[in-house]
């Protein structure tokens, strides 16, 4: 067993260290669990700090003698946590549309099925340099570079 001390600051950060990291894990699932290893962790470590900052923690009754602790309504609108997912978000669906639209790219100059045509390393490469591209774009100028060609608009 290992013991830490911790000022109450250096809590404080911890609990939301915690339920970000279990948020991000765990929620794309709604209420499936799909990591249940960060939600037992997130369960632990608020367990322990019910009695530093009790309105952080909710608490209630899973069965007789067995309580489940959890973070409270607070993290929901902590607007550090908050901020912290803005940016996550962004940084995330600007690298996952960089890198969608390089792979993108490649399939139109090699072909449709490209991936299979080059080794692993090679179509990774293809894309990481391609895909700086579109970062860069999107960082500059956002979604403005982006167009739905007319035969997808209603």
């Amino acid at each position: 067993m290992i013991g830490l001390a911790l000022t109450n600051e250096q809590l404080a950060t911890l609990l939301k260290m915690v339920y970000v990291a279990n948020t991000v894990a765990n929620g794309p699932f709604g209420d499936r669990i799909s990591r249940k290893d960060f939600d037992d962790m997130e369960q632990y470590v608020f367990s322990r700090a019910k009695d530093v900052f009790p309105m952080a923690v909710y608490q209630h009754k899973v069965e007789e003698g067995d309580e489940h602790h959890h973070p409270s309504l607070i993290f929901e609108s902590d607007p550090d946590v908050n901020a912290l997912f803005d940016q996550y978000e962004e940084y995330v669906a600007r690298m996952v549309m960089a890198e969608k639209l390089a792979e993108r790219d490649i399939e139109h100059e090699f072909g449709a099925h490209a991936k299979d045509q080059m080794s692993a390393a090679q179509f990774e490469e293809l894309v990481a340099d391609r895909s700086t591209l579109y970062e860069e774009l999107l960082e500059t100028h956002g979604l403005k570079i982006l167009e739905i060609a007319p035969q997808f608009k209603k």
